[in-house]
């Protein structure tokens, strides 16, 4: 339900907890450049699986690939490749990858087939018992229909399904005592925008704005139009020849100043300065993290008037929770304050709605605690 750009609802099995899971499980986030899994063991183990790649790559054999094989195809056959199939999903259109159309639901069976297979072997690689999807707050009936049909046809369980916001909330509560009539604002950064959400934690329930174009891709757009200027100032002829370029080197070669523009803003997130090799260019660029957030002062402008816009529809919250791939933008934390504080970063906040997932299932603890697989530790610090 949406009231005034406001989108509505509750958790969807009611205020109380999800069912206790007494198997294995695994809780899953689509994301927009990126899939987080974490996984429950029944024993009271719990742990993240390596974050894997969206992009998905038709070969020439017709057999869809992930991970990081299908990136690297990708950047000498971006014909063959869809790099955000949740965003095919909830448009419901379908992608032409290799000239062949193919629907947004069997790329994310794709994906979600990678997560079992990787999840597999720490579990005798049996099929889990419970699955939890983290959905965006905007999802409807027609979105999680698809999405249930790739979860069966890649051999998961019926899915239970979290919003996105009510799952980091669920996490960030895991380890506090809260106060009845908490209220938190969550918001959330990813690489396609931000969105925020007021979260009611006595009510399991949620109300979300609008999301604002204040994700990754727009941060990197940013990016590279800095970078593009320097580069023109620097050699012009240098730049036409990256832009203008074709074959499999010139493919190449722009695919990797567009990877390379993301970790610089992922490094300028933790340092004053980054550099930056453009092709064709004898001298490195060094920027800076001030010219940068000049640069994306348009982008990063939303998020501040988003969260302003939660807050004037309803009660103040009693803490400001930032997660998602983009929290790290310095700039971005300080855009966020709620009457001069800051928002609260989870140490984890790419993965922070997947460990919420898991936590909110009730788990049973183990007798003595038991081994969790794949060596990943039980961090319970995790949203300290």
């Amino acid at each position: 339900m949406v009231e005034d750009g406001i989108r509505h609802g509750t958790r969807e099995r009611g205020g109380g907890p999800m069912p206790r899971a007494d198997g294995w499980g695994l809780a899953v986030d689509i994301g927009g450049a990126w899939v987080k899994a974490a996984y429950w063991d029944g024993r009271g183990g719990v742990g993240t699986l390596p974050v894997l790649p969206a992009t998905v790559y038709r070969d020439l054999d017709g057999r869809l690939l992930t991970g990081p094989e299908a990136v690297r195809l990708a950047r000498t056959a971006p014909e063959r490749a869809e790099t955000m199939p949740v965003r095919s999903l909830a448009e419901q259109d379908e992608a032409l990858l290799g000239g062949e159309p193919t629907a947004p639901a069997e790329m994310v069976t794709a994906l979600l087939a990678r997560v079992l297979r990787d999840a597999g072997p720490g579990f005798g690689r049996s099929r889990p018992d419970a699955l939890t999807v983290v959905v965006p707050s905007g999802w409807g009936g027609a979105e999680r229909t698809a999405l249930a049909r790739a979860a069966g046809a890649a051999g998961l369980p019926e899915p239970d399904w979290l919003p996105a916001p009510l799952a980091v909330a669920a996490g960030w509560a895991a380890y506090r005592e809260v106060p009845d009539g908490t209220v938190l604002a969550v918001c959330d950064a990813g690489a396609t925008g931000l969105r925020c959400a007021r979260v009611d934690l006595d009510r399991a329930a949620y109300e979300a704005g609008d999301e604002v174009a204040c994700g990754g891709v727009d941060l990197d757009e940013a990016l590279l139009a800095l970078v593009e200027a320097r580069a023109r100032a620097a050699g012009p002829e240098a730049w036409e020849r990256l832009l203008n370029s074709t074959g499999p080197e010139g493919l190449r070669a722009r695919a990797q100043v567009r990877e390379d523009i993301t970790g610089v803003r992922e490094t300028l997130s933790a340092t004053v300065s980054a550099p930056l090799v453009v092709p064709g260019h004898g001298a490195e660029l060094l920027l800076r993290r001030a010219e940068f957030e000049e640069a994306a002062q348009g982008p990063l402008s939303t998020a501040g008037a988003a969260l302003r816009e939660l807050l004037d529809a309803g009660p103040r919250p009693s803490a400001v929770l930032l997660t998602g791939g983009v929290a790290r933008t310095p700039r971005l934390a300080e855009l966020l304050a709620v009457d001069g504080r800051l928002p609260d970063l989870l140490p984890d906040p790419v993965n922070a709605a997947v460990l919420g997932a898991v936590r909110s299932r009730d788990a049973p603890e183990a007798p003595g605690g038991g081994e969790v697989p794949y060596s990943l530790p039980v961090d319970d610090d995790l949203f300290l």
